[in-house]
């Protein structure tokens, strides 16, 4: 249950961002910047915060968070529309970073064990 918690919270975020960031300020398509956001949350939480996060730690997470949101929303993005998006998925991914800083804090007190500890 506190996966399905953890998710929804993470979804919720990467979609208000990006419908900020790239829809309103960066004027991408607001269906394809949903679609990016949400592409990026679940990749995310799957790659970044249950495998890299709980044996790397928070900042190693939370730097692959944000190049892989970079990275995909950037590629996502250009695919799908005319024009560079290179400096909104930037941005996004900026905001992405420091969500998932402090996003990770939370996660690792909460849902997942932090294996660095254990051993």
């Amino acid at each position: 249950m506190n996966h399905v918690k953890a998710i929804a919270i993470k979804l919720v975020a990467h979609l208000v961002l990006g419908w900020v960031v790239l829809s309103l300020i960066f004027e991408a398509p607001a269906g394809d910047a949903l679609i990016a956001a949400a592409i990026v949350a679940i990749l995310i939480y799957v790659v970044g915060d249950l495998l890299v996060l709980r044996k790397a730690g928070n900042i190693p997470a939370t730097l692959l968070d944000a190049g892989t949101a970079f990275l995909v929303t950037w590629l996502y993005l250009n695919s799908m529309n005319d024009g560079d998006f290179l400096v909104a998925s930037f941005v996004f991914a900026i905001g992405v970073g420091l969500f998932e800083y402090f996003f990770h804090n939370w996660l690792l007190g909460n849902v997942i064990p932090d294996e660095r500890r254990v051993h």
